[in-house]
């Protein structure tokens, strides 16, 4: 993981370096809300995909170069963490089972994204911008505690480690691919940005597992990612 963190920030500071040779760039720290949205092929027979949606925040380095007439790029090295808890009670057989689990995201992401921005007031600004970002899973982990009667068992899964059809190759990527749309407001230095990612590579790195004698079907699914950043430019780069 440290070494993912490594190559992350030195790409993103290589990159940044290249840009600002070519006009007037800004350098600073944003944060904010993120929310991953994964859908997925939950049955066979499923027509329409399931959707699993977790909550959480991210925060990061943020860059911007403007080119020439409002035209230019902007990116940013985010770590993210997100998570989602379930609980429900059934009565089987007239024992109270409890369930609670808990689901927690790691990830790191390099959006690069192109954009236009003008200006709308006195040293304020509308950015529209749209690019791929790349996302990479650090932990992906479900926590699972179940309690029936005085019977009490914990389990952990973390879904990139799992092999379900033992045939070397596991079931999840962690290296996903989206493409994001989302516009702007930056006033001086400061500066707000939301929009929608939408995954563009398979969530599944073996996309035919749990595949028996009677039962065998494609796994398909992907991860989308709704955001909002708040942000600082704290260097000006000419």
């Amino acid at each position: 993981m440290k070494r993912t963190i490594f190559a992350g920030i030195l790409l993103f500071l290589i990159t940044a370096s290249a840009f600002a040779q070519e006009g007037v760039s800004n350098v600073g720290l944003n944060v904010g809300f993120v929310q991953p949205v994964e859908r997925y092929r939950a049955s066979a027979n499923a027509d329409k995909l399931t959707t699993r949606v977790t909550n959480g925040f991210k925060v990061g380095l943020a860059y911007e170069s403007t080119f020439i007439k409002g035209f230019g790029v902007s990116m940013s090295l985010n770590y993210g963490f997100s998570a989602d808890v379930n609980k429900y009670e059934a009565i089987p057989g007239m024992t109270l089972r409890q369930t609670k689990e808990d689901h927690f995201y790691h990830f790191l992401e390099l959006p690069v994204d192109w954009q236009y921005k003008f200006t709308i007031a006195k040293q304020t600004y509308l950015t529209l911008y749209t690019g791929p970002t790349l996302q990479v899973g650090l932990s992906n982990r479900f926590e699972k505690y179940e309690k029936v009667g005085d019977l009490v068992a914990r389990t952990t899964t973390d879904v990139y480690k799992i092999d379900s059809d033992n045939d070397g190759i596991r079931d999840y990527n962690r290296v996903y691919v989206t493409w994001g749309v989302g516009l702007g407001l930056q006033y001086k230095r400061y500066f707000i940005r939301g929009g929608y990612d939408f995954g563009i590579m398979p969530m599944y790195k073996d996309p035919f597992f749990n595949i028996t004698e009677t039962e065998g079907w494609y796994h398909k699914g992907r991860l989308d990612q709704w955001q909002i950043k708040l942000g600082i430019y704290f260097w000006e780069i000419r």
